[in-house]
């Protein structure tokens, strides 16, 4: 091994070190799931028991009569979320019933871990009514290691660099059924990578909630190897019943920089990673040896078949919008009194799991008692992943009558996926006291007639005088509307609140103009990142500094192009200007080797590469 060689296994072993010992000075505990936790017999459960901390001691786990737990497999696993390192191990069993009949798995210890709670396991007789059955390994293929404590996630792919996972808590959903799901893209330490776009779905039994921009990128250990690994949280939905297979894509651009030529003709580094039956060959290689090669990829899961089950006809609530999950609902108004015609405002929450995108209702239904309106709504996620929360809605509803009254019981129905049942919901009813409205104003009371002794004396003409003419009055029949001080003063007036009207109308458009916001809004954005990557080079943070820098590039060059920013990446950018911007293209593929390799830069490196960013904003290369 030559001294090169030595010195990188060497850095990356002290990388190790550095990472496992915080883990190691964590307080361990111990945890099991089994799952399912019912079943028929001639079925197996998975037993996860997981070690979290300090490396502790195996876990101990009793014999039960009448289950045979055997071994299946071993998972490590660590992350390290904003600086905070966690190690865990995973032990997972088979749980094979030989019988039917209720089973407890006592308290399963580990030595300097504690112990976790008895688990309890109910086995009921088979279609054939079997009751006593010998396990057979042929027929109950080893379960699949679990990842993150999860107890479906697929095998890993051995000698794989790169693979995707998508996590799900269960493998049987209903149509309508809204369930987090995780997408896990994982990446071989010192494999430098870019994303080209986002996970999609490749069948239309389900549909997947939006994806972030921007993922939560943390590292583990799995088998030895130190993986990247990129997670999108997120909500899947099932669509159609019957069993589908549950595939994702994720298109990817791998990237390896070769500073030399191979001595003695040794192996492709890109066999090293990806195998001799890669489209990596050596063929490939040495066509672009000595220089940065690029390979787009596509990275799928591996399809495991999710059962869906449709919605029962049978027993369906007449008020049933598609809500499933579970949950509860609950009514208040704003107050317990009010007069007869006022209005008053029935909140009424929704709160649970399950898709809330179905959750709806129509409230108070209009009656002789109360005039109603149609209520809004309003959701407040409780996860990232929008399957928890609370909805509200808001209705306006108006008494038609006084005296002691009670707002109706609503009720709100869904399905229940674990009882596959119909639920329905009702609130309590809700006393109010309606005052008498206001009193119409009396009519106006008409003059008692004049005594004729004291009646007005008249003119010759008829017409008696309200009050004594004065001498110097002068007799005129021209309106006041018609006298010229009169017009001028309101023509001034009018033309003062014309031009008014003008001006805020003009201030208001460019206020409003969209190609005003969007440039203000794009400069914005351009200026915060420039600021983020001063804050960076300041506190010497590499990956800081590198994710402002291509975000900056990004945000200008989305601008010139026309297009979102998510969508400036290497390929674009390589299409777009041909074969020019090399020092843009460099920033982008740093940033990438920065994210997954963990390469760093001192404070002057950093200062060029923020003084060779600056001069591509001002003077991007055109197309």
């Amino acid at each position: 091994m030559n001294s090169i060689a030595f010195q990188r296994h060497l850095l990356a072993g002290l990388c190790l070190t550095a990472l496992i010992a915080p883990a190691r000075a964590a307080q361990s505990e111990i945890t099991a799931q089994l799952k399912p936790q019912s079943l028929a017999l001639g079925e197996s459960a998975q037993l996860v028991v997981t070690i979290k901390g300090s490396q502790a001691a195996a876990p101990k786990v009793p014999d039960v009569d009448g289950l045979a737990i055997t071994p299946s497999g071993q998972q490590s696993s660590m992350q390290m979320i904003n600086g905070v390192v966690s190690a865990s191990v995973s032990h997972i069993y088979q749980v094979t019933p030989n019988r039917a009949g209720t089973f407890t798995i006592p308290a399963i210890t580990a030595q300097g871990a504690g112990s976790t709670q008895p688990i309890t396991l109910l086995v009921e007789k088979g279609a054939g009514g079997q009751t006593h059955r010998t396990p057979s390994p042929k027929r109950h293929p080893r379960l699949p290691a679990p990842n993150l404590d999860r107890d479906d996630a697929p095998v890993d792919a051995k000698g794989q660099s790169a693979f995707l996972r998508v996590v799900l808590p269960k493998h049987e959903l209903t149509v309508g059924e809204l369930v987090p799901v995780e997408v896990k893209a994982f990446f071989r330490a010192g494999v430098s990578a870019s994303l080209n776009g986002l996970p999609v779905l490749s069948s239309d039994a389900f549909t997947l909630n939006k994806l972030g921009d921007h993922p939560v990128q943390t590292r583990e250990v799995i088998d030895g190897v130190p993986y990247t690994v990129v997670t999108w949280t997120s909500a899947l939905s099932a669509v159609k019943a019957g069993e589908y297979p549950l595939n994702l894509d994720l298109p990817v651009m791998v990237r390896v920089n070769e500073r030399g030529p191979r001595r003695g003709g040794g192996r492709s580094p890109f066999q090293d990673l990806f195998g001799d039956d890669s489209a990596f060959g050596d063929s490939f290689f040495d066509d672009f040896f000595g220089s940065l090669t690029e390979k787009p990829l596509t990275l799928h899961t591996d399809g495991a078949v999710v059962k869906i089950k449709p919605l029962p006809v049978q027993g369906r609530p007449a008020d049933f919008s598609g809500a499933v999950g579970k949950f509860d609902v609950t009514a208040g108004a704003t107050g317990t009194t009010c007069a007869a015609g006022d209005p008053l405002t029935l909140k009424i929450n929704i709160t649970g799991e399950g898709n809330f995108d179905r959750v709806t209702t129509n409230g108070l239904p209009a009656s002789a008692d109360w005039k109603t309106y149609k209520p809004n709504a309003s959701f407040e996620p409780a996860d990232r992943s929008h399957t928890t929360g609370t909805k509200a809605f808001e209705q306006a509803i108006i008494p038609a009558k006084a005296g002691a009254q009670e707002i109706p019981a609503v009720s709100f129905s869904y399905f229940d996926p674990e009882t596959g049942t119909y639920v329905t919901r009702k609130t309590d009813a809700i006393a109010v006291d309606i005052e008498q409205g206001a009193a119409p104003a009396p009519a106006p009371i008409e003059p008692a007639g004049v005594h004729a002794g004291n009646a007005p004396r008249t003119d010759s003409d008829g017409l008696a005088a309200d009050k004594p003419v004065p001498a110097r009055a002068k007799s005129s029949l021209r309106p006041l509307v018609l006298t010229p001080w009169f017009i001028g003063v309101n023509a001034a007036m009018i033309a003062a609140l014309a031009i008014g009207a003008v001006i805020r109308a003009i201030r208001r458009r460019r206020a409003n103009d969209p190609r005003r916001l969007q440039r203000e809004a794009e400069a914005k954005a351009l200026n915060d990142w420039l600021s983020a990557m001063d804050v960076a080079l300041d506190a010497e943070d590499t990956p800081r500094f590198f994710h402002a820098a291509r975000r900056a590039l990004q945000e200008r060059l989305a601008v010139q192009w026309q297009m979102p920013a998510s969508s400036v990446t290497i390929p674009e950018i390589r299409t777009r200007l041909n074969g020019r911007g090399e020092e843009i293209r460099a920033v982008f593929q740093t940033a990438d080797e920065i994210a997954y390799s963990g390469k760093r830069f001192a404070a002057p490196d950093l200062q060029r590469w923020r003084d060779l960013v600056k001069t591509q904003l001002h003077t991007p290369p055109r197309k």
